[in-house]
């Protein structure tokens, strides 16, 4: 038998010892009255009033000294150091304790407070009793894991060992506080549109595929929920938002998670550039909120990034040009091709012009991009829900914003021409028949909805996943993703 499962069977065999003295090892009630930290903070306030408080968290140390034994008991706020002496709980009681009790247990301690000799604020037990008999030990450490994804595989133990990455996930959840609070000060609702689509759309990415057995009818995982949000413009909601989930039947690596979190929100009455203004406010406040302070650099993977504008702007064909002397207006698609082979860039070559194009921006352009960068003014053919640009018809009115590498926001100025639109959809319907699995679907409900009149408007989609792991200095999505989709172990 392993140390584990031996380990296994004696912690078993006290949660049965426990159940034989007549208590409930996983009782239904607790009598919690103060927290660790609350206690901390007025520690001075209750020692004064000389009234016994109640304390519930998870047993992290015991240490034993005779008839007197020192133990560490933690909640989600903080530890605090419990008192147990055989004097004063008894000598039955107090070796119940010695004898059922493991590191990893949920108790809750009754007492009075001190101070120790060596200063530390403590609790003097008088009462206990069992909240949660914890079966398995928990790891000192992350002994023995040379394999990273076993951290992501039990995330729980990684939160409770790593309190780095507790710490992560709390700022994850401020930040996404934050962006409601800068949204909602500024007039934004917030809706929810369907996950489950009968036609996939809003964005060029393979979707997932389900059937609906009470309608027998196919639908799909969103891939963006821009559609139905633009709907809502069309129905006189003129500022709306939606922070979810999102599928995407793709690649992954530290960039990409098939299952994420998207924040999409449109302004009716507004345009791309007024979009880029409210952008760098936007990333400025939450920086602001998240370092508690003024200073509005961060350091990322050892990149030093600085936010205060202007931002850098830079057009998408001249980047190219600069870069892979490419020109995305005149060059044949054989000289892509040529220039995708020379720089060893690993993609299929049978993709459409437009494709090819953002392959070379993704893999070779973009990932030099450190600084906040607004890329600008893309091939409308890789663009086709949005509008043109009135001096060159070619251009999208569109960016996108690029920091350390990473594709932090997508938006421009959506297109609201029916009979334009329709013409793209006819377009990328060419190019799905062509073997393009990407290509945005023709909908003609959303056509229709176009025609009864969209606003003019500006849309924004922006992955939380990555921002959160740029605020965080995480080196890939899986460190900012709870549970991240691993594949089962055999």
């Amino acid at each position: 038998m392993s140390s584990l499962q031996t380990l296994y069977q004696t912690r078993l065999k006290k949660l049965k010892e426990i159940q034989k003295k007549g208590f409930n090892p996983y009782p239904l009630k607790c009598s919690r009255t103060h927290t660790c930290l609350e206690v901390i903070q007025n520690f001075k306030k209750l020692t004064q009033t000389k009234k016994e408080i109640t304390l519930a968290g998870r047993l992290i140390s015991i240490r034993e000294h005779g008839g007197s034994t020192f133990a560490h008991l933690e909640d989600g706020t903080a530890k605090f150091q419990l008192y147990f002496k055989r004097d004063i709980l008894g000598p039955e009681k107090y070796q119940f304790f010695l004898d059922n009790f493991d590191l990893g247990d949920f108790l809750e301690s009754q007492g009075s407070l001190f101070i120790t000799k060596k200063g530390e604020k403590t609790l003097e037990v008088k009462n206990f009793k069992i909240l949660a008999k914890a079966l398995r030990p928990l790891p000192e450490k992350w002994y023995g894991l040379k394999d990273i994804e076993e951290r992501f595989r039990k995330r729980y133990l990684d939160l409770l060992i790593n309190k780095e990455v507790k710490e992560r996930f709390i700022k994850r959840a401020l930040i996404i506080k934050a962006i409601r609070e800068f949204l909602e000060k500024r007039g934004f609702i917030e809706v929810e549109t369907p996950v489950l689509q009968t036609i996939p759309g809003g964005a060029l990415a393979r979707p997932f595929k389900t059937h609906l057995n009470a309608l027998n009818l196919d639908l799909y995982l969103r891939i963006a929920p821009e559609l139905y949000l633009k709907r809502l413009l069309v129905g006189g909601l003129e500022k709306i938002y939606e922070l979810g989930r999102c599928f995407r039947n793709e690649g992954m690596d530290r960039e990409h998670n098939p299952e994420f979190t998207l924040l999409e929100f449109y302004w009716a009455y507004a345009d791309y550039e007024d979009l880029m203004n409210l952008t760098e406010e936007m990333l400025q406040e939450l920086i602001k909120k998240i370092k508690g302070k003024k200073d509005l650099k961060i350091v990322y993977q050892g990149k030093k990034i600085d936010f205060q504008r202007p931002w850098i702007r830079k057009e998408f064909n001249q980047l190219l040009k600069e870069q892979t002397q490419i020109d995305p207006e005149k060059d044949p698609i054989q000289k892509i091709k040529k220039k995708i082979k020379e720089l060893k860039l690993e993609t299929n070559l049978n993709q459409s012009r437009a494709k090819l194009l953002d392959e070379l921006y993704k893999k070779y352009c973009r990932p030099k991009i450190i600084q906040p960068t607004f890329i600008l003014h893309h091939p409308l053919e890789m663009s086709p829900l949005a509008k043109r640009l009135e001096k060159d018809s070619q251009k999208a009115a569109r960016f996108q914003l690029i920091i350390a590498g990473l594709e932090i926001v997508n938006a421009y100025s959506e297109l609201n021409n029916p009979l334009d639109q329709k013409e793209r959809f006819e377009e990328q319907e060419k190019n799905r028949k062509l073997g393009d699995e990407e290509a945005q679907r023709y909908d003609q409900d959303f056509i229709e909805a176009l025609e009864y009149g969209l606003p003019p408007a500006a849309g924004f989609g922006m992955g939380i996943d990555r921002l959160v792991a740029l605020l965080t200095n995480a080196p890939n999505l899986r460190e900012v993703i709870l549970f991240p989709l691993m594949r089962p172990k055999k």
